[in-house]
Formats: structure tokens, sequence, C-alpha cells
């Protein structure tokens, strides 16, 4: 087995490595494992196998890959499929820093124990992504911009995910409808659909994860929004309930202050004039 150190592919004086490869480019996959450094991949298009911890899992466009430093692994080219494979390989010790200060509780994409954790991001995220690369690739290689892409990754296209027990098709659904205002107004319906699943079964697989029922959720990320547009923006509140999707005002005003515990206007203007949400407002 080949031990790769981050050493043989940074340059004297960077902190990391970004490699890309697609089916062009001739190599001989070989079990390894990394002596000091941790790897992020995910697959642009087409497939690639990933072969670690005994199994071997096909992986396709959209497929991000948080791979540890004792993983032992390899890829393999699927014969007759096209690839491109993007990689960013970071010491080991940006990894301890990050748990440290962000992830000590839970969360944390790099846990110990079991396979890599995966992640299937759709178009619009793996474009996000694609557009954090090039500003890594752009610029000079050092820990600030390499801190900056992964906490980046971390709030906007995974951050949400985080914490619960709802499978990965169901949280990466959550996060597509909680920043898509169609589907958010339409609701459990439009859950949904953006998750490829009945209604039923939606709320089913919410309520053994979550306790809550679909439509309790939906309008969590609702009440979200409402709050970012009303600290935000100077709309009628009116407007901003039924942007969220809340066509009855007085029922609006009373889930907001259940979860807030301030009225909409109240909200507003404390966040205005502070800069800060209500005290009370971080009750859920």
């Amino acid at each position: 087995m080949t031990v790769l150190r981050l050493q043989d592919y940074v340059s004297p004086g960077d902190t990391y490595y970004i490699g890309r490869r697609t089916e062009s480019v001739r190599f001989v996959g070989r079990l390894h494992t990394h002596d000091d450094f941790a790897e992020l991949t995910w697959i642009e298009y087409g497939g690639l196998l990933h072969v670690v911890g005994g199994t071997s899992r096909l992986l396709e466009a959209g497929d991000l890959v948080f791979i540890r430093p004792d993983d032992v692994h390899l890829f393999r080219k699927v014969p007759g499929r096209k690839f491109s494979q993007v990689s960013v390989s970071f010491p080991s010790e940006t990894l301890r820093a990050l748990e440290t200060r962000y992830f000590d509780t839970a969360g944390w994409a790099w846990s110990d124990g079991g396979l890599p954790v995966t992640h299937r991001l759709d178009s619009v995220q793996l474009q996000r992504l694609t557009e954090l690369t090039s500003v890594l690739v752009a610029g000079p290689a050092g820990r600030l911009p390499l801190e900056r892409f992964l906490l980046e990754l971390f709030c906007d296209l995974i951050g949400r995910q985080g914490g619960t027990s709802l499978p990965t098709w169901l949280t990466e659904a959550i996060t597509r409808i909680a920043d898509d205002p169609v589907a958010l107004t339409e609701g459990v319906t439009g859950l949904a659909r953006v998750a490829g699943r009945s209604r039923e079964h939606v709320n089913r697989v919410i309520q053994a994860g979550t306790g809550q029922t679909a439509t309790a959720l939906i309008n969590q990320l609702r009440l979200d929004r409402a709050a970012s547009q009303l600290r935000m923006t100077d709309r009628p509140i009116a407007s901003v309930a039924m942007d969220c999707g809340f066509p009855s005002l007085s029922h609006f005003y009373r889930l907001f202050n259940d979860r807030f515990k301030a009225t909409p206007r109240h909200y507003r203007v404390v966040s205005t004039v502070s800069g800060q949400r209500p005290a009370a407002s971080t009750s859920r």
C-alpha cells in the first residue's frame, strides 16, 4: 500500500493542492492512504469507481466525498464512461482546527468511523462549488483562502444538513426548497416534488427523523425566510407573508410570534435599530 504525502504535491510555501483529471488522463488506481492530509473530491460529470473500506461505490455527477487521512482507498475508471474529477488536498491540521472551532458537537463531515461521508450535490450546488474552486485556484495557495473555501462549502452547500437523522435525498431537498420561493409556497407538495417522493412518504420520513410533521418543518423554513426579509428589506409585512407561503396574515402573525417571541413589526424594528435579532428570537 502506498502512503501519500502532501509535500509531494504542493509547491514550496503552498498550503493546498488542487487537481483535476478526466478520462483522457492515463492513471492506474493504487490502494493508498494519506500521511498528513485530508481530501475533498467530487465528480463534475460522468462516473468513477471509488474503492474504500473494502467496498466499491460508483461516484456520479455531483457526488462530493470527504476523505480522511487514514482512509485506505483508490479510484478506478468505469469502462466506456467519461468523467471529470476534481480534488482539493490540504493539511490534517486544518481539519483539527476547523473541527475544534465549529464542529465540537455534531455535523462534522470528516467524522470518525464507517465509510467517508458522501453528499450528492444538485446542479446548482455543483455550479456553486465550481465557482468556489475557481476562486481558490486563482489566488495564492495560503491558509486563509483554504479556510474560506471550506467554510463557504459548509455554510452554502451542506451546513443546513448537519445534525439530523434524515436521509441525504431529503436533506438535499430541504436545502433546495429553502432557497426556492415557488416550491416553498407550495408547501409539502413542493418539498415532495423537489425530493421526487410522494407527500405521504416525505411526511413519514420527517416524522420518524425529527418528531415533527412535514408541515411544521415547512413552516420553519418559511418563517426563517420571512425573518430574513423583514431584517434585510423594506417590503410590506403582508407582501413578505404572501411571498413566504402565508396567504392568511393572521396565521402568519401567530406562527411568527410563536417562533420568534415577537410580532413581525417588532422584530423588524428591533433588528433595524440594533442590528440584532430580538433576544427571544432564538427559541424554536
